[in-house]
């Protein structure tokens, strides 16, 4: 049965992002599982996660890539995140 928390994924390539992000969401009491790459966010990937954050440039898979290998199997809200001005 899942807690009572909600679960959030965030994926980033940069230390410090993920550190942030993490420490900022669960002061405000959301349980984070923070990965460094999109080959770590399908490999992590489960009905339980209520909201993944997702960079759009990391290796291994994009967040671009990521997130269309979750919508194969989940249909949970996902944020990109991004330093790019331009995405195409």
């Amino acid at each position: 049965m899942k807690n009572e928390k909600n679960y959030i994924l965030i994926a980033d390539d940069e230390k410090d992002i993920r550190d942030i992000l993490k420490m900022l969401l669960e002061g405000e009491g959301y349980e984070v599982l923070a990965v460094s790459d999109g080959k770590e966010v399908t490999e992590n990937a489960s009905s339980e996660i209520d909201l993944y954050i997702l960079d759009v440039n990391m290796p291994k898979l994009t967040g671009f890539i990521a997130a269309m290998e979750l919508r194969k199997n989940y249909d949970t809200p996902i944020i990109f995140l991004t330093a790019s001005s331009k995405l195409l």
